[in-house]
């Protein structure tokens, strides 16, 4: 059923009620029983010659529970010893919760339409995609971004609408602060390049960590750490699923990007788990790790490559 924050309006306020030696409990026993809220949930707060006001301590709730219940609510009420309602008795309240006052049918169209513009907001968002390229060589214009256009092209074609962004440093701080931000904006992917690396300026999944700290946040790789330029124990990427956006930090090489889009694109309806994604998207590096890297690396004791990792474009391992 249909959930709605009242945002803090959570005050009702019966008028053109009288009251004659009542019992104030029973009203918020009767109010809280036909709302079907805990009894606890439910005060009177203040009361006039002929009104009175009651406040719901609760953030959300379901339609049912308050849409249309105007008539049933000033019935069970009038019944109560003590209650005298007058010819124009009526509920009043700011916000979502004025909606007690609907009729049960327009009650029900309401919320058949605000479940309808719910899930029609939930499609859109997750339509929606924003590119975040990395690092230093890139922002100066070092090495050429290959990862945006690419993956601008690749959502586009399957109808998606992305946004791009500026090279982002190599600053958490900075990447935390972007990420965020395109969470607020109703972004349902957001996409990091670059920055997945062992070095100490290879920092997007740490960035992500500080946005979402229940990301999947699986090894590529590992290395032993502190040897050669190598301060983290491996390469690793993140996966983070908040609210309706997808995070996902991606490696820099563009050829490595292309694996984990195809990846991407057969997810993009499955809403997977954020585990589920990493694993994928993990395995799929670890084995182009294996084929192309793996057996030349033993051979030359680790001491570099990992730089390759964090940076972009057109270098490939």
């Amino acid at each position: 059923m249909m959930e709605y924050s009242l945002l803090n309006k959570t005050e009702l306020r019966l008028t053109d009620i009288y009251l004659n030696d009542c019992d104030l409990s029973l009203i918020a026993d009767t109010v809280a029983n036909v709302l079907q809220l805990p009894r606890e949930k439910v005060f009177v707060i203040d009361v006039r010659d002929d009104h009175i006001a009651l406040d719901l301590l609760v953030q959300s709730m379901s339609a049912d529970q308050f849409v249309g219940k105007k008539e049933k609510l000033l019935q069970a009420v009038g019944t109560l010893p003590g209650v005298q309602l007058g010819p124009d008795v009526d509920i009043h309240s700011e916000g979502v919760l004025g909606m007690i006052a609907l009729s049960p049918l327009k009650g029900k169209q309401v919320v058949e339409k605000t479940i309808q513009m719910s899930d029609e907001m939930q499609k859109r968002i997750r339509r929606r995609v924003k590119v975040f390229p990395t690092g230093f060589e890139v922002a100066q214009g070092m090495i050429e971004d290959t990862n945006t256009p690419f993956l601008t092209e690749r959502f586009t074609e399957a109808g998606f609408k992305v946004q791009t962004h500026r090279p982002l440093a190599d600053d958490v701080d900075e990447i935390a602060g972007a990420l965020r931000q395109a969470i607020d904006s109703g972004f349902g992917w957001i996409l990091t390049t670059g920055g997945v690396g062992a070095e100490d300026k290879d920092c997007t999944v740490e960035a992500l960590l500080k946005v979402c700290p229940d990301a999947a946040t699986p090894y590529i790789v590992k290395f032993t750490a502190g040897h050669g330029r190598h301060v983290k124990e491996g390469i690793r990427i993140g996966v983070a699923k908040e609210g309706l956006s997808y995070l996902i930090t991606l490696p820099g090489p563009n050829d490595e990007v292309r694996l984990c889009a195809d990846i991407l694109m057969a997810n993009m309806d499955l809403e997977p788990e954020a585990e589920e994604l990493a694993e994928q998207i993990a395995e799929c590096l670890r084995n182009r790790w294996l084929q192309t890297v793996g057996s030349h690396r033993h051979a030359h004791h680790h001491h570099h490559g990992a730089h390759h990792h964090g940076g972009h474009g057109k270098k490939s391992l």
